[in-house]
């Protein structure tokens, strides 16, 4: 057999035994800005309404800010805290309270990981769901105590229906 002959018999298993490029791609569901906008503002009424000054922040799939917004009255470090607790429900797929209470209880994997850059081991955190992919976050700072995740909580259920 001819050396152009193996070439092309070559080529030809190649072609027939490799994916098609469309197979490799990988799609991913992310937040709009219209749920982002939806959710902040109805985070923030409903934080106004129990007279809380906060800030909040919600966040795509990528940690990037769709929204901010820093409420009258609220302290300058709320901002900044607001984006930490969005970002650490993203990151770790649940409550920031969670990593609050087992910080809390000496869990010594979580006290490492509330060093991370952008991590806050602090409630007021909620990661936003579609199903079971995590496509964003919500944050809120600036309430006492546990008054800051019914807040987001009620950012998210005002979009719910729209996250599927």
């Amino acid at each position: 057999m001819s050396k152009t002959i193996q070439c092309l018999v070559l080529a030809g298993c190649v072609c027939v035994l490799s994916v098609p490029a469309g197979a490799q791609l990988l799609v991913y569901r992310n937040l709009s800005y219209n749920i982002a906008k939806t959710m902040a503002e109805t985070t923030m009424e409903s934080c106004t309404a129990q007279g809380l000054s906060i800030s909040v922040h919600v966040i795509d799939r990528n940690g990037n800010t769709l929204v901010a917004l820093r409420g009258d009255g609220a302290r300058l470090h709320t901002f900044e805290n607001s984006y930490e607790k969005a970002y650490t429900a993203l990151t770790f797929r649940r409550p920031s309270a969670e990593m609050q209470e087992e910080y809390a209880a000496g869990n010594a994997t979580r006290m490492q990981q509330a060093d991370f850059p952008g991590v806050v081991a602090i409630g007021g955190g909620l990661p936003v769901r579609v199903d079971d992919d995590v496509v964003g976050g919500i944050g809120v700072s600036g309430g006492a105590g546990g008054t800051n995740e019914p807040c987001a909580q009620a950012g998210i259920d005002a979009v719910a229906s729209q996250l599927q």
